[in-house]
């Protein structure tokens, strides 16, 4: 079944840009556009949207005002933020916010795609240029004594670094032999010891501390 995309960007040329990558993809379908964020929010609510493509800066409400629209009203309506603005602190507020994905503009169209399947069923898959971004502010080497294991099973371990690859959770569950019901509630599991909110997050954090490897 096609999904249906919504790009919201207030630049008439960028949207149309979006939409012509989409055109060679069958299993999407760029159904809706808005200009600012009042008009995403309208179309959210009368329309049937299965993503949002999502940019930060615009007239009206911005892309965080709709991000939090979304967060407490459509909660389960994935989000992928597309923005040229890649500083940590826009990346952690979206993440914070529930955004399933956050990619630069200039992020190839193998990357968008990537992003935008795991998104669509629930995963995230974490580039590394974002993650260098969320940990780079300090500048820092993580000394052994700062590291954390979180006290994460090697079953928790195993889960999130499938994750980390932007393995689906139906193929985690087969890789793994377990049931794919089980799958969902490992992951709260880890968000709630690594005290997080998302999968973005706990990857990220996972990677800083050396307990898995994305290469």
């Amino acid at each position: 079944m096609t999904s249906k995309i919504m790009i919201v960007d207030n630049h008439f040329i960028i949207r149309e840009g979006i939409k012509l990558i989409f055109e060679s993809h069958s299993d999407y379908d760029v159904a809706y556009e808005a200009a600012d964020g009042d008009e995403a929010i309208d179309i959210i609510k009368k329309s049937q949207v299965d993503l949002v493509l999502l940019d930060i800066k615009m007239p009206k409400k911005d892309g965080f005002e709709v991000m939090s629209f979304i967060h407490d009203h459509f909660p389960d309506l994935p989000v992928v933020v597309l923005s040229t603005f890649d500083n940590v602190v826009n990346i952690q507020r979206m993440l914070k916010l529930g955004a399933k994905g956050y990619l630069l503009k200039d992020a190839s169209t193998e990357t968008i795609f990537t992003t935008i399947d795991s998104a669509i069923t629930g995963n995230m898959v974490l580039q590394n240029q974002i993650s260098d971004i969320l940990f780079s502010q300090n500048h820092t080497e993580t000394s052994p004594e700062e590291t954390q294991n979180y006290n994460l099973s090697e079953k928790e371990l195993k889960i999130l670094s499938r994750v980390a690859r932007g393995v689906k959770i139906k193929l985690i569950a087969l890789e793994m032999h377990l049931s794919e019901r089980t799958i969902k509630p490992n992951l709260t599991d880890i968000y709630i010891k690594m005290n997080v909110s998302t999968g973005v997050q706990a990857v990220a954090l996972a990677v800083k501390n050396n307990l898995i490897d994305i290469d």
